[in-house]
């Protein structure tokens, strides 16, 4: 069902547009690219993908080849991480511009739009590009999956597709679950409703669109508009939903991935858990969700299906990959791609997302321009940086809404720095922040508990330094970039808190 509710954000927010915005309307473009056409700007986002699964410069138990064709179109970030390790709290970072620790939006059930304060009056990215003269469509998921109907605005009327809508989906995501392979079903049990899955018969996502799962449908749908003149430069969101949960896809992406082929993941290990701070495990621990995956002997099948799913959306980039190099677009458009967050396999008793950590917090990222080198950054970057970075190689104005934390990442791009000029912090929850370096992560928790990791001796996160006195400099060094300021919780849309959300017991 539409959320009516919406609606009304939307109408109000439109009268403020027309109200606010009235100068900024077609006010004609600024750079060009080097065939001397505006630039147009391609975004592929998708979802919960795990940061250490994709053949970029890597061995990999995942082959991702259309990954690949991104990072050698132009900069591949080895080091890009979130604002915060959430859907929605990264998303809303990422398409504001604004860090969570000032939004207030910490977890997957606060709607910026719906907060009442200055957040949801903000122009956001499409938003921005459509108010400075440009076709703005938006295809998936692009904004957190609960609150599509509040971004409406941010598109060119007819170019924006919304994720898991009946009236634009063929099918959703619960609703594939009516079509799969009779006796594939795998639900892990009292898990999260989403958190069952099943296979898809091998006919599905290919050339009939009746059976296209939503994801080739966006993909399709992108497809189409890179296919088409346009009278106007564009900026295209085409957001796919997988690797989130639910894992079904079509039998052939599960055949690549032999159950008894998969592995536990290099990076767990029994005892993980025994240095990390009471926050941290809390975090790790407290819905449950690997303890019942592994004693219901599912941890292999959820890994086959994650991978599974990962190769699937991994095609889907490379349709849309083919289209754009086919189009009279390509000299034109930069390609920007990342995950919205990272993900966790069992690691540190973990699945999911929503905690502090390198596999929470790190993302696959890239951003290609036409005429810029190709090249592979390891400099620790943020989500936060894309607004203001596409703001100036596009030559737009700033948004008149509200300031941008991220930094330009202009000058990495062109070659002529390796240095972004601040680490990267990454926010779950009000006051609880990690800062990353190229060395090292700092995590400072409310409560005033620590985690530091030396990941140039320690990739996985096992040895917790924070009580050795010889790492006080380090953390002193790193400390001084945790945020001053903390917002407080934006209120929750369904009045509950949301994932992470820690109880006060803990404190």
């Amino acid at each position: 069902m539409i959320n009516r509710r919406s609606f009304i954000h939307r109408a109000s927010r439109a009268a403020l547009g027309a109200a606010v915005y009235p100068m900024l309307q077609n006010t004609g473009l600024g750079e060009t690219a080097p065939n001397g056409k505006p630039w147009n700007v391609l975004f592929i986002i998708i979802d919960d993908h795990g940061p250490n699964l994709h053949s970029v410069l890597q061995d990999s138990k995942v082959h991702t080849p259309n990954m690949e064709r991104i990072a050698a179109r132009g900069t591949w970030f080895t080091h890009g991480y979130v604002a915060s390790p959430g859907c929605c709290p990264s998303r809303t970072a990422f398409l504001t511009g604004v860090h969570t620790s000032r939004s207030g939006v910490y977890h997957n059930n606060q709607a910026y739009r719906r907060t009442g304060t200055w957040i949801s009056e903000v122009q956001n990215l499409p938003q921005h590009f459509m108010r400075n003269g440009y076709l703005s469509a938006g295809y998936g998921k692009i904004c957190h999956n609960r609150f599509v109907e509040d971004e409406i605005d941010a598109y060119t009327p007819g170019y924006y597709k919304m994720f898991n809508i009946p009236e634009d989906v063929t099918h959703t995501e619960s609703g594939l679950m009516e079509h799969i392979i009779p006796g594939t079903e795998i639900e892990i049990p009292d898990g999260p409703e989403n958190y069952t899955w099943g296979v898809l018969p091998d006919e599905w996502d290919r050339d009939e669109p009746a059976k296209w799962q939503q994801d080739t449908q966006q993909a399709s749908r992108t497809i189409a508009l890179l296919e088409d003149d346009h009278d106007k430069p564009f900026f295209a969101a085409c957001g796919f939903w997988k690797p989130h949960v639910r894992w079904t896809v079509a039998q052939r992406y599960y055949a690549r991935y032999p159950i008894e082929s998969i592995e536990i993941p290099e990076g767990y290990r029994g005892d993980d858990l025994e240095d990390m701070p009471a926050p941290a495990r809390w975090r790790a621990t407290y819905r449950g969700i690997h303890d019942k995956i592994v004693r219901n002997g599912l941890w292999k099948k959820a890994i086959q299906a994650f991978y599974a799913s990962i190769t699937y959306v991994d095609e889907q980039i490379g349709r849309v990959l083919d289209a754009l190099e086919a189009s009279p677009h390509n000299d034109n458009t930069i390609v920007v791609f990342a995950a919205d967050n990272g993900w966790h396999t069992g690691e540190k008793n973990h699945w999911s997302k929503f905690i502090l950590t390198e596999l929470a917090c790190k993302v696959t990222f890239s951003i290609s321009v036409p005429g810029m080198p190709s090249q592979v950054v390891h400099t620790p970057v943020g989500l936060l940086d894309i607004y203001p970075t596409l703001v100036n190689l596009c030559g737009l104005p700033q948004p008149p809404t509200h300031s941008l934390d991220g930094r330009d990442l202009t000058p990495i791009l062109e070659g002529k720095t390796k240095d972004r000029g601040a680490p990267v912090v990454s926010t779950q929850g009000v006051n609880c922040h990690s800062v990353r370096d190229a060395r090292f992560r700092y995590t400072h928790y409310r409560n005033s508990d620590e985690q530091l990791y030396d990941h140039e001796r320690d990739p996985h996160e096992w040895r917790n330094l924070a009580s050795d006195a010889r790492f006080d400099s380090v953390k002193t060094r790193l400390a001084q970039w945790l945020p001053k300021e903390n917002a407080p919780n934006a209120p929750y849309d369904t009045g509950e808190r949301g994932h992470g959300a820690w109880d006060p017991s803990v404190m």
